[in-house]
């Protein structure tokens, strides 16, 4: 069932739970409906926003940035039931097996669990959501399979709007589960450490409403999903008044960083057809498929850079019948904020909606709108940089709390990465016969306007890092905190390195593995 904490009718509740998760996003709501599926009977799932998605700006949410910008805390995040899976694109793609290895060309120290452990519940997400484990680009995308050597040709799938805000794809298991009861309107303030309790617990989590009713959880495991930086910026706080995680030298708050996505060329189509036969999205059912070119491990090892790959893109102008069936979908999905489209352009959007669905139905393929931009973008997983870091600063918010003070860094080192990439698509791109559809022309930023141009793709991780030791890491390999016998953590925040590829099919496995974990430990 689902409660709202600013509707009670006492000042002060108290409750028991076998389990408390902290926020109600992604992690949280797809932990909980995979608790009940282990028929734990007393979850409480608690979230800071109400049952409408909400910008940060709209919950006095602020962070203060003394690096480079990250627009992520403004842009990224969303409060209220169902988190940022209202904002998301749902695209899904496990990480490669490189990506967990150690990688001491580029600085990258291995995972602390094996990839065939990760594949094992990557697969069941994908079954959970009508997914195929197994695709092969080269069937759908056979004209990109000659750009093959130095890169790896992979597929992502995108999960279907009604699937992609989780509060509406779960909501029977959040309204009418008997075992997990959903508190709206109650932001965590505190969580009291019992150090004396079996090597250390959180024995009790407070929460207040904005009118100033409180709630007491007293959990047998609590487990934090507030998304990287609020479940940093919750540790943070924990540490602060303890000292649990930083007296064991855990890295806590540092190595923070995200996927550097820049446009770094762009195409002067020759055929037009056979390019968007080539490169656009192919259609399996209702799930949508995009090509991508991954750099080779070999290529990684050779060049002495990190994960990466290229993507197409295509810019529309924002009134074409792409855009408005984009916008009814976006609205569908919970976003409520969304740009207006002119319908002065009536006509033309109806010839671009009628060829969207006979490309759908004859090519299955997406149309790519004639008039759009054509781009290449680079993606790079961020060199390790300790001091990339979240840390609470001494300004307090309107809820009396410090500050999140956000310390980017994008390195000149990253800068290179993505100058080696684009160089190598540039050069295989002209050895093949794509060359003969389009044209592609390098256009590479320049560092100085690096911290402009970057595409903000908002896949945070590194603050909460898991390892192998509290020295060298926040959590272990079962998510749990070093020194903490009862809390774990579900967040992007705990990946030692981002990859090459979009973290949130990779986080979801680890929420499952963890739910049989916790399921587990109550049995």
């Amino acid at each position: 069932m689902i409660l709202d904490l600013n509707l009670s009718n006492t000042t002060n509740t108290t409750v028991a739970a076998d389990v408390c998760i902290i926020g109600a996003g992604t992690a949280g709501i797809f932990l909980a409906q995979r608790l009940c599926k282990h028929n734990i009977k007393n979850i409480v799932l608690l979230e800071y926003g109400d049952n409408i998605s909400r910008k940060p700006v709209e919950m006095n949410q602020f962070c203060k940035n003394k690096g480079v910008r990250y627009h992520g805390a403004d842009s990224g995040r969303s409060f209220g039931l169902g988190g940022t899976s209202v904002l998301w694109g749902g695209q899904m793609i496990p990480l490669a097996k490189t990506d967990m290895n150690i990688r001491n060309y580029a600085g990258f120290s291995e995972w602390p669990i094996s990839y065939s452990e990760i594949k094992k519940y990557t697969s069941s997400v994908e079954s959970q959501f009508g997914l195929t484990s197994e695709v092969s680009p080269d069937i759908d995308f056979s004209s990109l399979a000659s750009l093959q050597g130095r890169f790896k040709l992979r597929t992502s799938q995108w999960l279907p709007f009604k699937l992609r805000n989780f509060s509406k794809a779960f909501f029977k298991e959040l309204k009418h589960n008997n075992g997990l009861t959903v508190w709206t309107n109650a932001m965590v303030t505190k969580m009291d450490y019992f150090p004396e309790s079996e090597g250390g617990k959180i024995n009790q989590i407070y929460a207040k409403s904005p009118n100033g009713n409180r709630l007491l959880v007293k959990p047998k495991i609590v487990v934090v999903c507030a998304g990287a930086l609020e479940s940093t910026r919750l540790l943070l706080e924990f540490d602060e008044l303890t000292n649990v995680i930083t007296r064991q030298k855990s890295p806590l708050g540092k190595y923070f960083s995200d996927h550097l996505s820049v446009e770094c060329g762009y195409f002067t189509c020759i055929n037009k057809k056979l390019f968007n036969l080539a490169v656009a999205p192919v259609f399996r059912k209702s799930i949508m498929c995009s090509p991508r070119l991954e750099v080779a491990g070999n290529e990684q090892k050779k060049e002495q850079i990190s994960s990466a790959f290229v993507h197409f893109n295509f810019i529309t102008t924002g009134d074409t019948g792409l855009d408005l069936i984009r916008t009814i979908l976006r609205k569908r999905q919970g976003e409520r904020k969304i740009k207006g489209i002119s319908f002065f352009k009536i006509g033309s959007m109806m010839k671009d909606i009628f060829l969207i669905f006979y490309w759908r139905f004859f090519y299955k393929r997406l149309w790519i709108p004639k008039d759009a931009d054509l781009k290449l973008y680079v993606d790079i997983e961020q060199l390790p940089n300790i001091d990339s870091t979240l840390c609470l600063g001494n300004e307090l918010d309107s809820h009396n709390r410090k500050l999140l003070v956000i310390n980017w860094k994008i390195d000149k080192r990253d800068m290179l990465v993505l100058k080696k990439v684009a160089n190598i698509f540039f050069t295989e791109w002209n050895r093949s016969s794509l060359k003969s559809i389009a044209t592609f022309h390098l256009d590479m930023p320049l560092f100085s306007d690096l911290n402009k141009t970057h595409y903000g793709v908002y896949h945070p991780t590194g603050s909460i890092r898991m390892g192998k030791t509290p020295t060298d890491s926040v959590v272990n390999n079962n998510l749990r905190l070093w020194g903490v016998s009862n809390c774990y953590i579900s967040s992007t925040a705990v990946f030692p390195s981002a990859g090459s590829a979009n973290p949130g099919l990779t986080h979801l496995a680890l929420t499952d593995r963890l739910a049989d974990h916790i399921g587990e430990l109550l049995k």
